[in-house]
């Protein structure tokens, strides 16, 4: 009797290897198009250390679709893993990390980092002792504005509680 030995598919898949590259490139080409009233030496590094960041990705993505291309390593997305990976409270604090970017110009860093820390604390634990975070969140925002804005004189955006506060202390 002889027994069939099936081999599993040992070769590694690159994808997952790729995101970090990708949004490093992703990021590096905003930073670009925000430097742009920057000093003109602040403009050099930064093209220069892009440039590099550019040069060390595209040889690593190079080298991955090598791997692939002579049949090394796969490059696919396994989409019966993927519903079950984004059902999880990591993925919902990431999409709460996206919402709070869009949204602090808006409400204003105040307003918005309190709503950002209650509802990633009250996400990331399952929504228990709600007034505790509701608190610890006004206090970390406040530490924040005393930090940031009244110490460091830092210009975030603007809001409705900057400009009571700001009202407040004339």
């Amino acid at each position: 009797m002889s027994e069939k030995k099936t081999q599993k598919n040992t070769k590694p898949n690159v994808l997952g290897e790729m995101i970090i590259p990708l949004f490093g490139i992703l990021f590096t080409s905003y930073y670009f198009f925000t430097i742009i009233d920057s000093p003109w030496t602040a403009q050099v590094n930064a093209f220069i250390v892009g440039s590099i960041l550019f040069l060390i990705c595209a040889l690593f993505f190079i080298r991955k679709f090598h791997a692939v291309r002579v049949n090394r390593a796969v490059c696919m997305l396994k989409y019966d893993r993927l519903l079950p990976a984004m059902r999880t409270r990591q993925t919902g604090f990431i999409i709460l990390t996206i919402g709070y970017l869009l949204f602090v110009e808006l409400l204003g860093y105040t307003l918005a980092t309190i709503i950002f820390f209650f509802s990633s604390m009250s996400l990331l634990d399952g929504g228990q002792k709600m007034a505790a975070k509701f608190t610890l969140s006004i206090i970390m925002a406040g530490v924040g504005y005393v930090v940031f804005i009244l110490l460091f004189e830092t210009r975030l955006p603007e809001g409705l509680i900057e400009k009571i506060l700001q009202e407040g202390l004339k």
